[in-house]
């Protein structure tokens, strides 16, 4: 593998801090997704259930960096995660399509 010296080695340490301060939120994001999965019943593809389950922990991870960057409390990242694990990952993609619409209509 060739040495990459025009990387900056501090974006893994970046990830790192932020898998260590959002990972709960994550997993209990990633957990509640996949159990939704299962009790609906309606994608039976194990990879497919698996991205899913991801997004949404992902999903997860870019509000709580998000909440911190704001100044706000970390619990808006298990709020984040109990919504998008119950709700899933389109629902919360469709309700963010709703909300992003009515702002820019307010414009």
């Amino acid at each position: 593998m060739p040495n990459m010296p025009d990387k900056d080695p501090s974006f893994w340490a970046l990830i790192l801090t932020a898998l260590r301060e959002n990972g709960l939120a994550m997993v209990l994001t990633f957990a509640l997704t996949w159990l939704r999965i299962q009790y609906d019943a309606k994608e039976t593809k194990p990879w497919r259930q698996f991205i899913e389950a991801t997004l949404g922990a992902l999903i997860v991870m870019v509000v709580g960096l998000t909440v911190k960057e704001f100044g706000f409390s970390i619990a808006w990242s298990f709020f984040a995660a109990g919504f998008v694990g119950i709700l899933g990952v389109e629902q919360a993609r469709k309700l963010g399509n709703r909300w992003a619409e009515r702002k820019a209509d307010e414009l």
